[in-house]
């Protein structure tokens, strides 16, 4: 599952609308380097508009990704749903940005696993603790216990005193 298979082939294709369609599973994320993402399953429907002078792609993402809980660290199964679009026209590729892919004149292919990865990171939560939305899901209570005891062991930085007076009024 390497770049080649997230490649899209407009060459030659008439005007009007075309479906593609990924699988993007674990293997998809090795490619991308540092990302927090190892385990997913997932599937991308690209639509294409094709007109004459510019494209447009329709993207639209389900399934899931392996995420770590923030509280306790174990792992979870998150649903992802992303839909996002992406303008492809002719002219300096150095122009391209997040909304519009700039292509060289009679480039016939786009390779979109870019933006595939994009969308998907772009639609994980920022917070993640699973517990607080599904009550199924229980955190780790031996791997919560551990983090409470270092909490507890752990004496007051003095660095902090200044601003706890402050935050609680005292002088």
């Amino acid at each position: 599952m390497g770049k080649k298979q997230y490649i899209v082939k407009f060459a030659g294709l008439p005007v009007g609308t075309h479906e593609f369609e990924f699988d993007i599973k674990d293997k998809f994320f090795e490619q991308f380097e540092d990302s927090e993402i190892q385990k997913a399953d997932l599937k991308a429907r690209v639509v294409l508009l094709k007109q004459n002078n510019l494209m447009q792609m329709e993207f639209n993402i389900k399934g899931t990704v392996e995420l770590p809980c923030d509280r306790c660290l174990i792992n979870y199964d998150f649903p992802i749903e992303a839909e996002d679009k992406l303008v492809i026209k002719s002219g300096n590729p150095d122009d391209s940005n997040d909304l519009f892919l700039i292509m060289n004149e009679g480039e016939g292919q786009a390779d979109v696993s870019h933006y595939l990865y994009e969308y998907i990171v772009l639609a994980l939560p920022f917070r993640r603790v699973p517990c607080e939305i599904d009550k199924k899901f229980k955190c780790d209570e031996e791997t919560l216990s551990k983090l409470n005891e270092n909490l507890a062991e752990e004496e007051p930085n003095p660095i902090w005193e200044k601003l706890n007076k402050l935050k609680y009024n005292k002088n």
